[in-house]
């Protein structure tokens, strides 16, 4: 009898990669909890796996929406095994994070949800509400949390990225420099400091590009600008900067920042 309820468990099981795959989160004032279970073909959705943990002093101090942000997130990375590459759906009983946490928040979310936001477009997530009343396993596990000697440290901040002595990055003069002997920027510094041309039918072709934004250039130390901040990069060195973005890498939405 205990040998067969063993091997035949009415609640465990074994993680199986054809069947739809779903993580439960929920977050209390002090902990996490989170659930992965898969839906099998009795459509009975049998757990794979339970997590929880206790909140660092800072993570206390987050908000509520905030925590349950952090939950999503924590459960989806610790699972990361189980769950890249294939479609997930996760589940969380605060509504609003079906929006902040996918790519329909951009420019909603605050900082801290944002970043977060980032972190999960690695996955294939799939945001849905559950209420409250139906998340019991999660919210029970936010409640009696593990401890977490070795969790997250009291710093909010992230390391992106180990910067050695190795890397070295493009200073102003040299930046300056590659500026001034670049053909395209000689001449777009002509046009600046005069004026463009009203009609682009004899445009150098090289320069098409430039003049459809003409309006939102402007010079600075002797550097092309788009807009206030963004400098154009001259040929000399665009592989140079394309190569420190993607060291270390950290996906397509950072590297772009």
């Amino acid at each position: 009898m205990v040998k067969d309820l063993i091997v035949h468990s009415p609640v465990l099981a074994l993680f199986t990669a054809a069947l739809p795959t779903v993580v439960t989160t929920d977050a209390s004032d002090y902990g996490l909890g989170a659930v992965l279970t898969q839906l099998h073909e009795d459509n009975t959705e049998r757990t794979i796996a339970i997590a929880s943990r206790t909140l660092s002093n800072a993570e206390r101090k987050y908000c509520t929406i905030e925590k349950e942000a952090l939950a999503c997130v924590w459960a989806t990375e610790k699972w990361r095994t189980y769950l890249w590459g294939r479609t997930v759906k996760l589940c969380t009983d605060h509504s609003p994070l079906t929006t902040l946490l996918t790519m329909k928040g951009l420019g909603k979310a605050g900082y801290l949800i944002a970043r977060w936001s980032a972190r999960l477009l690695s996955f294939n997530d799939e945001l849905e509400y559950k209420p409250g009343n139906q998340n019991v396993i999660a919210d029970c596990l936010s409640r009696l949390p593990l401890p977490s000697p070795d969790g997250p440290p009291e710093d909010e901040d992230v390391i992106v990225a180990l910067i050695t002595s190795a890397l070295t990055a493009v200073t102003k003069e040299q930046f300056q420099a590659a500026c001034s002997a670049c053909p395209i920027q000689q001449k777009l510094r002509e046009f600046l400091t005069k004026r463009w041309p009203s009609n682009p039918k004899n445009f150098d072709p090289v320069l098409m590009p430039y003049f459809r934004v003409w309006d939102e250039r402007s010079l600075l130390d002797g550097c092309v600008l788009r807009d206030t901040h963004r400098l154009l990069v001259p040929e000399e060195l665009q592989s140079k900067l394309i190569h420190l973005a993607h060291d270390n890498h950290q996906g397509i939405v950072r590297t772009k920042q």
